[in-house]
């Protein structure tokens, strides 16, 4: 059963990303920080309530020192706060761009449990970057910067982060605990940090399969049943490195990154009944398990920033390993025939990145272009007995380089203008070593333009941005292997899927504390899920392919966010919908219901560093893709949060999530004559206790920046 999980989960988070576009530039509370003392802002901000929010081309810019959002916790906590970000379960996303990279000073961050570690008030600004530029690589569709206020001073500093959360659906309790050193003397760093968590989750889900005749009219078979799928994991975290700035015009460091689940499993039981023309025919009991073999990944990270002259230098390489075995048995007891399924999964990967940006400056701006290279090596091995599943082994070589050039001037100081142009030539090569006859090779040569523009007419903001990217498919997507669901549904991959193509020009404009704005999209070649029969008997083939009709999605989008004494409130309301109509063996079926956003985040500050929030998200009903979301998704979070000692050094926090279970992901997913549907409760009705506690903390200089992060992406991990 995993496997339809997987598929539909896929599904669902192609759909929450895609559909929350309806805000996709959706800013921030901030004073535009350029060239600008900081001490001047602080005291403009306790004077009176101007305003919070700057745009800069394609950026939304968000000040938190001296606003309300400066003691709100955590980074992470502050940033849910920031309009044009959500909460989406345990992520953070950007509304209509999906899962964003991060930055704290020009250094990508990889563990994301740095935005738990970082404190609020140690954050300058955030920059929303929702239609990223050439820079970046060309499948990257947000970014998020964070940088920090500057810290001076020598010596020995740690905090330590420690969290306990209680299921209040299963009663499980999952700890964690965090620590991390930093150590600085003049220039020189050396940094470290150690993590050891548990996690266990559970899903409980109704779901059933439908094929009808190619008329749609008559039923052939039907699959109705229930699951209960329960996950647990245990791993460690290290993480290490130096940073040497040797004098203010250079710098070079290296940090080593190593993660490992000690114990990873799954347990699910589920109970099916086929039935063809409507006669009940099989009752299927399963029995499975599935657990992993020490998923592990090593990410090594060498960095050097410089300055030659008027040039500015920076240059990462980033190297890449991970292993991910998996085993899984499945005992099936059917009023016909039992099965004894067992399953072996092995897939190993190697990555070397690399990455070289130049900067000069020339008339009233500056050029920037550069250079990336990233090589992947993948090996997959899928064995599995009491299946008539053939084994499979393949080698994927996946090479891209990339070459990238922008440049961005100043008009009058208050017209900021900025052009890019990517070029990316990308091969990829597919080795079967079972069936040859699969082999695959090719290669793509694309060119990514983009362009920024900003400026300010009266008191108001306006800010137009335009970007063309791609989605390669992960490689999981690109795996030929078949995997067995159950005796109904076997699921592959498709090593001929081809990348997406994204077009997006947004339109924001900010009036004090208000922001609307909309975005258009148009994508080709979008990659979804697909079915194809198998034999005569119901049983079913599920993959992926590419549309064959592009699809557009329009998403407009308003949102405000200030203080009234102790009260500040950030809400938002989009609304997005796409145009897709797809032709099935059928017929043909439009899927242009469009979703609806209400997201209302709310704090109190009170004295003596108490503060209260209660924070709420809602997304409609929609279509995306071929999918179709069935329920409403409803969360509700309250928190209560106290600081002490001198500087807040200590902060103690209890969160309620999901007060009251609403948190659904119910979908439709349409093939044709063949569809699939499942319900989803999930374990996020949870009582959530933090301690933080940090000492001497000073900001680690370290500038690298990184490499490959879309290989990474594709590549996947099932460790933290």
């Amino acid at each position: 059963m995993k496997s339809l999980i997987i598929i539909i989960s896929m599904c669902v988070g192609a759909l929450t990303a895609s559909a929350q576009s309806a805000t996709d530039s959706v800013p921030g509370i901030a004073f535009p920080l350029d060239s600008i003392d900081e001490q001047h802002l602080n005291e403009a901000v306790v004077r009176g309530h101007l305003p919070h929010t700057r745009l800069k081309g394609g950026a939304i810019v968000t000040k938190i020192t001296g606003s309300a959002l400066e003691k709100v916790g955590t980074a992470r906590d502050m940033l849910r706060h920031v309009p044009g970000i959500i909460t989406k379960g345990d992520d953070l996303e950007v509304i209509g761009r999906g899962t964003p990279i991060y930055y704290i000073n020009g250094r990508q961050v990889r563990d994301l449990d740095e935005l738990k570690r970082l404190q609020s008030d140690e954050v300058a600004n955030v920059e929303v970057i929702t239609n990223p530029g050439a820079l970046y690589d060309a499948t990257v569709t947000a970014i998020v910067k964070i940088r920090t206020i500057r810290r001076q001073g020598d010596g020995f500093g740690f905090n330590f982060f420690a969290k306990d959360e209680q299921s209040l659906r299963t009663d499980r309790n999952d700890p964690e605990a965090q620590v991390n050193m930093n150590y600085r003397y003049h220039g020189f760093d050396v940094f470290a940090s150690l993590k050891e968590w548990q996690y266990r989750t559970g899903q409980w889900s109704d779901l059933g399969q439908t094929t009808t005749d190619a008329s749609g009219q008559k039923e052939l078979f039907r699959y109705d049943g229930n699951m209960e799928a329960l996950w647990r994991g245990v791993g460690t975290h290290v993480s290490g490195g130096f940073n040497w700035q040797v004098n203010s015009r250079h710098s070079f460091g290296a940090k080593a990154d190593y993660a490992l689940t000690t114990r990873s499993d799954m347990h699910e039981t589920m109970y099916m009944e086929r039935r063809e023309l409507g006669e009940l025919k099989e009752k299927v009991s399963t029995d499975g398990s599935t657990w992993g073999i020490n998923p592990s990944n090593v990410l090594v990270n060498a960095y050097y920033n410089g300055q030659v002259g008027k040039m500015n230098i920076d240059f990462n390489t980033d190297m890449f390993f991970s292993d991910d075995d998996s085993r899984q048995t499945l005992a099936e007891d059917a009023s016909t025939d039992d099965r004894e399924v067992t399953a072996l999964k092995k897939a190993s990967n190697n990555m070397v990145a690399t990455k070289l940006v130049l900067s000069y400056p020339i008339w009233k701006g500056q050029l920037t272009l550069g250079t990336e290279e990233t090589f992947v090596r993948r090996d997959n091995l899928n064995t599995s007995t009491g299946t008539n599943l053939p084994n499979s082994q393949s080698k994927v070589k996946d090479n891209t380089y990339a070459a990238f050039l922008q440049y961005g001037f100043s008009l009058g100081g208050r017209t900021n203008i900025s052009a890019g142009l990517r070029y990316e030539h990308a091969d990829f090569d597919y080795n079967d070593l079972y069936e040859p006859s699969e082999n695959l090779n090719r290669s793509y040569d694309n060119l990514f333009p983009s362009l920024s523009a900003s400026t300010v007419v009266g008191k108001v903001n306006l800010a137009l941005s335009y970007a063309s990217r791609t989605k390669r498919p992960s490689f999981w997507e690109l795996n030929n292997s078949r995997s067995y669901h159950n005796r109904y549904v076997v699921q592959q991959g498709n090593a001929k899927l081809k990348p997406s193509t994204e077009h997006t020009a947004g339109l924001t404009a900010t009036y004090k504390f208000v922001t609307v704005g909309a975005n258009y999209s148009y994508y080709k070649d979008l990659v979804c899920s697909w079915s194809t029969p198998m034999d005569d008997n119901g049983m079913v083939l599920v993959s992926y392919r590419n549309l064959d009709k592009p699809q557009h999605q329009l998403n407009i989008f308003a949102a405000a966010g200030r203080t009234w004494g102790c009260y500040s409130p950030t809400w938002t309301v989009a609304f997005v919908r796409q145009w897709l109509t797809l032709d099935f063996d059928n017929g043909s079926r439009s899927f242009n219901k469009p979703m609806w956003v209400f997201n209302a985040n709310n704090a109190f500050r009170f004295k003596h560093s108490w503060q209260i929030e209660a924070n709420s998200e809602f997304h409609s009903k929609a279509n995306y893709s071929n999918v179709q979301l069935t329920h409403h998704y409803w969360a509700m979070e309250t928190a209560v949060q106290k600081s002490f000692l001198k500087n807040d050094a200590l902060t103690l926090r209890l969160a309620w999530q999901d007060m009251f279970r609403k948190i659904r992901n119910d979908v439709y997913i349409f093939y044709g004559s063949y569809s699939i549907y499942q319900t989803f409760a999930l374990d996020y009705n949870r009582l959530v206790f933090t301690i933080r506690y940090n000492f001497n903390t000073a900001r680690s200089k370290y500038k690298g920046t990184g490499a490959g992060q879309d290989a990474r992406s594709r590549i996947g991990s099932s460790t933290h």
